[in-house]
């Protein structure tokens, strides 16, 4: 079965050499932000909309200088200038409350696929027969009702 090739297509290895310990914190931060997303910019915990989306800017901005300052030796202000601008007009945006449902849930759906590539970070670090249990688990999902027999 080639489940495991499917898999890595879509979520490949990383060219990294995390400890299961260390992709389990991983995995946890990475539900953490989704949850984030999830509840707060949805109303759930009670703070304002405007204000979450506005925290959560602030941390994508930092995260994306930070990127630009660990890539290169010399900084070029052209690229922090580019960040600046690119948030400035989402923060427009955020106070102007034109960011839309499709907006929210396309942030939604990046967290998801940082939960899932990490997933699949920790199923690789396992010393199990991957295919064999991705098969088991179809069948259990056939079994439950969950997905047709294919």
């Amino acid at each position: 079965m080639r489940l495991v090739e499917d898999l890595q297509m879509v979520f490949p290895k990383l060219d990294l050499t995390p400890t299961i310990e260390s992709t389990m914190i991983k995995l946890a931060e990475e539900v953490g932000e989704c949850s984030e997303i999830v509840g707060k910019v949805r109303g759930m915990s009670g703070e304002d909309r405007k204000s979450v989306l506005l925290k959560l800017l602030s941390r994508d901005m930092g995260r994306e200088i930070a990127e630009v300052m660990s890539r290169q030796v010399e900084i070029e202000a052209d690229a922090l200038t580019a960040i600046t601008q690119k948030y400035q007009k989402l923060r427009d945006r955020v106070q102007a409350q034109e960011l839309g449902d499709q907006e929210i849930q396309a942030r939604i759906a990046r967290e998801l696929l940082d939960v899932m590539q990490t997933c699949a970070t920790f199923m690789y670090q396992l010393d199990v027969d991957l295919d064999k249990l991705l098969e088991e688990h179809q069948e259990k999902l056939i079994r439950r009702g969950y997905l047709k027999q294919i």
